[in-house]
């Protein structure tokens, strides 16, 4: 992967939704480079997928938490899809130490995530922390060398 490579994902990760021709601009290339750039990326699974972000609390979706599940009854193909089905999880992360899985979630209440945890804590260990505030929210730096 080259530098225009870098550039190209570093300005697709700031707006996934911008034009190729406003990227042709940015990065000094043709349009027909720029789409065949991308579409070799995609082709290639450097590119998963375009996206969006969601205001949660525009969707009230008020209450974003991390559980740590630890100490799990269940295997991993049992709960993977219990997860997966569950439709506050917003992601499910194993991890390594002493907690199995990093679960992030969003409710709308207090209420709601009590009944939640209540279901994880008959298979896990649970500990929970709600999210207070994100001031720095999906970064990711690419080594662009001018």
């Amino acid at each position: 992967m080259d530098t225009i490579d870098q550039k190209l994902l570093q300005i697709l990760h700031e707006n996934s939704r911008i034009s190729i021709v406003d990227i042709s601009r940015k990065i000094n290339l043709s349009r027909p480079s720029v789409k065949e750039r991308i579409d070799k990326l995609v082709e290639k699974g450097t590119i998963k997928s375009f996206t969006i972000q969601t205001n949660l609390n525009s969707l009230n979706e008020s209450i974003t938490f991390f559980s740590e599940l630890s100490q799990v009854s269940l295997s991993m193909e049992k709960i993977i899809p219990l997860l997966k089905n569950t439709q506050q999880v917003n992601e499910v992360h194993i991890i390594s130490g002493e907690v199995n899985y990093l679960v992030k979630a969003t409710v709308t209440n207090t209420s709601e995530m009590k009944d939640l945890l209540s279901k994880w804590m008959v298979f896990a260990k649970v500990k929970s922390s709600i999210i207070l505030d994100t001031p720095i929210e999906n970064q990711f730096h690419f080594n662009i060398e001018d």
